[in-house]
């Protein structure tokens, strides 16, 4: 028998254990019997804190939105110089995609946003204002004469972004065979000689 947990704690399980079927299978893998036997519960329980499959996929949104667009919203308004705090928000991304390779699987699947239009949307939305958030840091690097006069903060923000979604793409295909903390080390170092 399962311990009492508060719905909370309960609903964070099962978008952990999507997370983790999606990192295996892809989300065509996905079904609430997959999600329940990795999260050890039943599937009525799946369906007591879910409707189904859509509400668990904005659940997914809302989770990836917190630990990484969140992550980056408190990062930024920290009091690290500019550059410091890209650092942070590049190392904490890709570490965030190394702990859960089904948030890139999720994200770049056409099954996740092409039938939910809503769906497409909210994940539209969490990433322009990632973009805004990036694009302030990077302004303020250029200000700050950490970065280069010329750069464009919104260009260069989308070029930071691209690192990290081309290489978790890459690591995804490629099965998570290659060590992408190693890949986003010489990412960054590359990063700053183009960008200084």
């Amino acid at each position: 028998m399962l311990e009492k947990k508060s719905t909370r704690i309960r609903k964070e399980e099962i978008v952990r254990a999507t997370l983790e079927v999606i990192g295996k299978g892809g989300v065509r893998a996905l079904t609430i019997a997959a999600i329940a036997d990795s999260a050890g519960m039943s599937e009525a329980n799946i369906y007591r804190h879910f409707g189904g499959k859509d509400e668990i996929f904005f659940a997914l949104a809302d989770f990836i939105g917190t630990s990484v667009m969140g992550k980056a919203a408190t990062i930024a308004a920290g009091s690290k110089k500019p550059l410091e705090k890209l650092e942070i928000i590049f190392f904490s991304h890709i570490s965030i995609v190394a702990t859960y390779p089904g948030i890139p699987r999720f994200m770049f699947s056409e099954d996740t946003h092409l039938g939910n239009p809503d769906l497409a949307k909210k994940l539209a939305m969490r990433i322009g204002n990632y973009v805004e958030t990036l694009s302030g840091v990077i302004a303020a690097g250029i200000d700050e004469g950490e970065l280069k006069q010329g750069l464009s903060p919104r260009e260069t923000a989308l070029t930071f972004l691209g690192m990290i979604q081309f290489t978790a793409l890459r690591w995804t295909i490629n099965g998570t065979s290659f060590d992408i903390r190693g890949e986003a080390q010489k990412l960054w170092g590359n990063f700053l000689h183009l960008a200084r």
